[in-house]
């Protein structure tokens, strides 16, 4: 039998494109523990050949670090000696140089003594700090290092009162894996011992950036509103980068892609064989879906399939997806002779059922690691062994493997959908989700119309390519959350308003707050159509009665204590969205030193009133209150169609903004409107 195994190498792009800034240290640290051990240990077993498939944003990342050209806060606090730093540099190693496992912590006694006195805020004393720099960095280098390198093992034996000289020894030992982890992946295929593959650059969610009604087809019933991305040359433009990024670091164009979280369509896998790619791969859940009932045997999955569409033909490859999930999620908890024990028995078992099945194990090919003793070091090298060591079981890269089928059977249809669940529920579908592709497609929709050719132009395309990725679309909403949830959110939306900076234009406010937004709390809902008078008072009880009502006390207020928005009202009648705005104080009175801004924004574009006492509107009326009218047509609205709405009060500088994270999602009613039900 063969073994086809595949590691997936992954970060989304951290970089401000804006000033080369990183947000968080993951490429690095992923770095000295995880890619170039990866290759390392690889290059120890010379019978042994398996994938690597490295992700162009992170091969760019890489580059920048062995460089030197990566700003990174993290990097930069390392450098420097404690000595020289003020208390805010100093507050930044206690704060952040305790990203390690606990496991790392409880195991190493003078980092379990510096992290008790974090707990206990006691002060750290500069020979502290310099032991804590160096005990991170330590924790994340890989483990063949620590067994292999001399002056590393003394570091590590060393334990405490560290110098500086030490720290500029593993420095050096850092900076020489950021320069060589690419040229060793490189050797190891110009030898043929691995193949490299490859995603789309930013590592986006292929067939939802084809069109993202395709999530219905995969879950019906998904909620997504109005939305609907429909970007496939984004998707071309992701693979043929893509391709060239790998080509120019690694001399050639890899033969396969493994689409992001792999996410396939008949679309999207058209495009890969579109752009020349011989094989790609999925999950064993979707092949399930994809072959008619009398087809659907135990080892269905062993084999490659054809897939064919006018006259052009791609190989995919489905996982295994117990024997990936094995290694992934439960060995770590195994003794690692157990594990590979059971690993090879599991093999074994195929073997004999199905003695020409080829298994693809693919899976992520740096966090797992962590939850292993010793990085996972003993682990893959007793597996690796092994696997060398068995007559029965032969190890192939993808490519090798399609070139020894005689034959490959024809799959006529595929299920659209992703190694998770089959689905693209983990990336669309709920609020928070929906409203960072919806930010998107605005950003996406100003980039296209902006005709911009330059330099600046250059920032605002790499930085919406960047923010097409699947990471910041998996951290919003359920089911996943991380203590860098606010930083992911924040890194999304700086993609994002670089689009905006790169075209000339000033970012909209809403992408200066987080998409984890507070939930509104709806007071009242909207009951009946609306025939306000637009006088800016309260005329009688009934001109308001049938519209929805919040309170915005509740929600604080920015930047300065003691809100002046008392509340909001909003209704609509077939013709127009009507709004009316209480403050804590006569609105023209306030309105007369600042400026209230309405900002709507549709799947058609983007309306912006500016409400203030010196600029009159027929469309508003100042007194008492603000009350507004703004009509359905112009804001290309039509009945069941949604929209956000953000309220901005104003003087020389932001005093509030509501709701104070996101925007406020409303519908226009359909002519039934008593009969529907409301949700904001």
């Amino acid at each position: 039998m063969r073994l086809l195994l595949l590691w997936h190498m992954h970060q989304p792009m951290y970089k401000d494109y804006r000033t080369g800034r990183y947000g968080l240290p993951w490429v690095y640290l992923h770095a000295l523990k995880d890619y170039y051990e990866m290759a390392w240990i690889a290059s120890q077993h010379e019978r042994i050949r398996m994938t690597f498939n490295l992700v162009p944003s992170l091969i760019e990342s890489l580059e920048d670090y062995a460089s030197g050209r990566a700003q990174d806060p993290f990097l930069d606090h390392f450098r420097k000696a404690p000595e020289v730093m003020d208390a805010g540099e100093r507050a930044f190693l206690v704060e952040h140089y305790f990203l390690v496992p606990v496991s790392a912590i409880e195991a190493h006694p003078r980092y379990r003594e510096l992290h008790a006195m974090r707990v206990e805020h006691r002060p750290f004393t500069p020979q502290d700090l310099r032991d804590l720099q160096v005990l991170f960095h330590l924790q994340w280098l890989g483990e063949s290092w620590k067994r292999t390198h001399s002056e590393i093992r003394a570091l590590v034996e060393k334990q405490r009162d560290y110098r500086e000289e030490d720290k500029r020894r593993l420095q050096e030992v850092m900076e020489h894996i950021f320069r060589g982890t690419l040229p060793l992946y490189r050797s190891l295929w110009e030898s043929g011992r691995i193949e490299i593959s490859t995603t789309p650059y930013y590592h986006p969610i292929l067939p939802l950036l084809c069109d993202t009604e395709i999530a219905r087809q995969a879950t019906p019933g998904i909620r997504l509103d109005d939305l609907h991305v429909h970007f496939p040359e984004d998707a071309r433009e992701q693979i043929a980068e893509a391709l060239e990024k790998c080509r120019a670091v690694f001399g050639r164009r890899p033969r396969g892609m493994w689409p992001a979280e792999g996410a396939v369509s008949e679309e999207a896998v058209a495009l890969l064989m579109d752009a020349g790619i011989a094989w790609t791969a999925s999950d064993s859940a979707i092949l399930a879906r994809s072959l008619p009932p009398e087809a659907r045997r135990e080892g269905a999955h062993w084999r490659p399939y054809r897939f064919a569409r006018q006259g052009r033909t791609i190989a995919l490859f489905f996982r295994d997806h117990e024997l990936s999930d094995l290694i992934g999620f439960v060995y770590p908890r195994w003794r690692e002779e157990e594990a590979v024990r059971d690993f090879l028995e599991r093999l074994r078992s195929i073997h004999a059922r199905a003695p020409e099945a080829m298994v693809a194990v693919i899976l992520d090919g740096e966090n797992p690691w962590e939850h292993y003793p010793a990085n996972g070091y003993d682990f893959l090298t007793r597996l690796y062994r092994r696997l060398e060591e068995e007559p029965w079981i032969e190890t192939l890269t993808f490519s090798q493997a399609l070139a020894a089928c005689a034959s490959v059977p024809e799959l006529r249809h595929l299920h659209p959908g992703s190694w998770i669940d089959a689905s693209f529920t983990t990336w669309i579908g709920d609020e928070e989700k929906n409203t960072a592709w919806r930010y998107l497609e605005r950003a996406r929709r100003r980039w296209a119309a902006s005709g911009r050719e330059n330099a600046a132009a250059d920032l605002a395309r790499r930085s919406l390519l960047a923010a097409e990725g699947s990471d910041w679309f998996w951290w919003f909403g359920e089911p996943h959350h991380s203590p860098q949830d606010p930083i992911f959110d924040e890194l999304f939306r700086m993609h994002l308003r670089n689009v905006y900076i790169g075209l000339g234009l000033e970012p909209p406010s809403y992408l200066e707050t987080p998409i984890r937004m507070e939930r509104s709390f709806l007071l009242r809902t909207p009951v009946a159509f609306l025939r306000p008078i637009l006088d800016g008072r309260d005329t009688h009880y009934f001109e308001w009665a049938p519209a929805g009502m919040i309170h915005l006390q509740a929600h604080g207020a920015m930047h300065r204590a003691g809100g002046r928005l008392a509340a909001l009202y909003f209704g609509f009648d077939p013709d127009h969205l009507y709004l009316r705005i209480d403050f804590r104080e006569p609105a023209r009175a306030l309105l007369q030193r600042a400026v209230l801004c309405v900002e709507i924004y549709t799947s058609q574009g983007e309306w912006r009133g500016e409400v203030s006492a010196d600029r009159p509107s027929p469309s508003w009326a100042i007194a008492d209150i603000v009350e507004m009218a703004v009509s359905l047509s112009e804001l290309k609205l039509g009945a069941g169609e949604s929209f956000d709405l953000v309220l901005l009060l104003r003087d020389d500088s932001l005093l509030e903004r509501y709701p104070p994270s996101g925007a406020l999602r409303l519908r226009v009613p359909g002519r039934e409107f008593e009969m529907e039900y409301w949700m904001v």
